[in-house]
């Protein structure tokens, strides 16, 4: 394979192995979980060190026997901290509709 292919490929993998280390090292500062699908599966949310003291954060989705990882960069964990307060919104306004 030649070109954009490879690059591509190699991009596809770099990021990977990033997620994966960010997933599986770093220190765990704090961790949110909660419950959901009748406490079946959990949703974690995990504010992480790393070694040169950069913090993120991993989004695990846990259910049996199987684990998603989703790290986030700080402005990415922001960003989707926003979404859910613009979720959470929309919800409150279904919920009190005004007549």
């Amino acid at each position: 394979m030649t070109g954009i292919g490879e690059n591509g490929q190699v991009g596809f993998l770099s990021t990977m192995f990033r997620v994966a280390k960010m997933a599986t090292t770093g220190k765990i500062i704090r961790q949110i979980d909660t419950p959901i699908v009748g406490g079946r599966c959990t949703l974690s949310l995990r504010l992480k060190r790393d070694g040169q003291d950069k913090h993120y954060v991993v989004l695990a989705g846990i259910a049996s026997g199987n684990y998603q990882y989703y790290p986030l960069e700080l402005s990415e964990f922001s960003d989707f901290a926003s979404a859910i307060d613009a979720m959470k919104t929309l919800i409150a306004a279904q919920a009190n509709p005004q007549s």
